[in-house]
C-alpha cells in the first residue's frame, strides 16, 4: 500500500495493491467405479508407459471376485474393465500390479487359486485382456499375500504373505514366472522378527531387502526387518516400534537416496493416529520419529510415501482432514520433519484413500480411493502446486472507491462457498 501523504485530502489518490492469494491444491475426481468395472480399489495405479494405467479392485467385475481395469486419464478420464477374477485364477486382489518389462504384469490375490488361500497371476493387457494363474499358495509357502511383487533384477520376484509359513506369522517367498510358474518359501516370520505383513519388500541396492511387519517385535507393535535372499534366505530383526515412534506399519519403506528410508504407521505417535518415521539400516538399525499426524493434516495412513523431485514426499491418510474422510499431505524430511496438509477429500472426489500416489509427470499424481461417488471407489488426480490466484479485493482508486463501489463493481465480487461432503 502506498503511503498516505498530505492528510485525508490525499486519500482520493491512494492506491491499494494487495497480493492475491494462491488457491490451494485440489483433488479432482477423474472417474468412478460402477461395480461392473470393479469396486473398492485398495491398490495404487501402475503406469503402462503409453499414457495408460492399470489397477486392480478387491470386488466387482463379472464374478464379484475383483477386476483388473485400464484407466485412461485423457479428457475427463475413463475406467475400462480388462479382465475379471473367477476364483480359479484368484480372488480379491489388494496389491498393485508389477510390470515385467515384456508388456505383461504380475500380481497377487489374497484368496482363491488352487487352495483358496491366494495366488500369483499374469495379466496380459493386449486385446480385451486376460488373467492367467501362474501359481497358488498352499499354506506352507504362505497364506494371503496383500502386497505387490518386488522384482529382484534376475528375472525373479520376491513377495510377502500376511499368514502361513513355518510359524503361521507370514512368509517371504520367491516367484519364478518361467514356465507354469513356481512359489518357493525363502523365510518365515516368527513373531520376534515380526508377525504379519501387508507391505512389499524394498530393495536396498546391495542385494538386501527391507520390509515392515504390522505386529510382533519387542513390543508387539510391529517391526522393520532385513531380508537376505542368498542361500535359503533369512530374516533379521532390525528395529521394533515402541508406540512413541509409531504402531503397526502397513506400508512399504521408501528409500530417500541418502541410505535411509521413510515410512508411515497406522497408529501411535504424539496423537495416536499415525506417524512418519525415518529408518537407518546401518548398524543394528534404528527408527526415529519424524512427525506425528494430528487430525488436521490427516490420520491413519496405510500407504507408503511417494518421493518427488523437489526432495519432498507426498502421501495419503485414510482419515481425518477437513471432512473426516482423508487427506493428501506433503512431508519435508529436513530438520525434525513436518507434515503439511495439501488437500482434503470431501466425498465428491473420493473417500478413504488407502493406496499410494502414482506419479504422472510434471509433479502431478493419480490415486484411488476405496469409497466415493456411488460407494464403489474413485480415481482422482492431484496437482500439489498452488492454483490460480484467488480474486481478492479490487484496487482502491479514488475517493469513490474509498467510500463505496458502484453496483457494477459489486457484481464482480464472487462469494466463495465451502464444499461439504455428500450426505453432510
Amino acid at each position: 500500500m502506498t503511503a498516505l501523504v498530505g492528510g485525508i485530502g490525499s486519500l482520493a489518490f491512494a492506491t491499494l495493491t494487495p497480493q492475491p492469494a494462491l488457491a490451494a491444491p485440489v483433488i479432482t475426481q477423474k472417474a468412478s467405479f460402477d461395480y461392473a468395472n470393479g469396486a473398492y480399489p485398495y491398490a495404487a495405479l501402475t503406469p503402462a508407459g503409453n499414457g495408460l494405467f492399470y489397477g486392480a479392485t478387491v470386488y466387482g467385475g463379472d464374478n464379484n471376485a475383483g477386476s483388473i481395469f485400464e484407466f485412461d486419464p485423457s479428457g475427463s478420464g475413463s475406467i475400462t474393465l480388462k479382465a475379471s477374477f473367477d476364483g480359479a485364477n484368484g480372488t480379491n486382489p489388494y496389491a498393485a500390479l508389477t510390470p515385467a518389462g515384456n508388456g505383461l504384469f504380475y500380481g497377487t490375490t489374497s484368496r482363491g487359486g488352487d487352495n483358496r488361500v491366494g495366488s500369483i497371476f499374469e495379466f496380459d493387457p493386449s486385446g480385451s485382456g486376460s488373467i492367467s494363474l501362474k501359481a497358488s499358495f498352499d499354506g506352507a509357502n504362505g497364506i494371503s499375500p496383500y502386497a505387490p511383487l518386488t522384482p529382484a533384477g534376475n528375472g525373479l520376484f520376491y513377495g510377502t504373505t500376511s499368514y502361513g509359513g513355518d510359524n503361521g506369522a507370514g512368509s517371504i517367498f520367491e516367484f519364478d514366472p518361467l514356465g507354469t510358474g513356481s512359489i518357493t518359501l525363502k523365510a518365515s516370520l516368527d513373531g520376534a522378527n515380526g508377525a504379519g505383513t501387508w507391505s512389499a519388500l524394498t530393495p536396498a541396492g546391495n542385494g538386501l531387502f527391507y520390509g515392515t511387519a504390522y505386529a510382533g517385535g519387542a513390543n508387539n507393535f510391529g517391526t522393520i526387518f532385513e531380508f537376505d535372499p542368498t542361500g535359503g534366505g533369512s530374516i533379521t530383526l532390525k528395529a521394533s516400534f515402541d508406540g512413541a515412534n509409531g504402531i503397526s506399519p502397513y506400508a512399504a519403506l521408501t528409500p530417500a537416496g541418502n541410505g535411509r528410508f521413510y515410512g508411515t504407521t497406522l497408529y501411535g505417535g504424539d496423537n495416536g493416529i499415525g506417524t512418519i518415521f525415518e529408518f537407518d539400516p546401518s548398524g543394528t538399525g534404528s527408527i526415529t520419529l519424524k512427525a506425528s499426524f494430528d487430525g488436521a493434516n490427516g490420520g491413519y495412513p496405510y500407504a507408503e510415501l511417494t518421493p518427488s523431485d523437489n526432495d519432498l514426499f507426498y502421501g495419503v491418510a485414510s482419515g481425518v482432514g477437513d471432512y473426516g474422510v482423508g487427506t493428501i499431505f506433503e512431508f519435508d524430511p529436513s530438520g525434525t520433519g513436518s507434515i503439511t496438509l495439501k488437500a482434503s477429500f470431501d466425498g465428491a472426489n473420493g473417500t478413504s484413500p488407502y493406496a499410494a500416489l502414482t506419479p504422472a509427470g510434471n509433479r502431478r499424481f493419480y490415486g484411488t480411493t476405496l469409497y466415493g461417488i456411488g460407494g464403489n471407489g474413485t480415481i482422482y488426480a492431484f496437482d500439489p502446486s498452488p492454483g490460480a490466484p484467488v480474486p481478492g479485493p479490487l484496487p482502491l482508486m479514488g475517493a469513490a472507491a474509498a467510500f463505496g463501489w458502484s453496483r457494477r463493481m459489486r457484481r464482480r465480487i464472487q462469494q466463495v462457498r465451502p464444499v461439504f461432503p455428500i450426505g453432510r
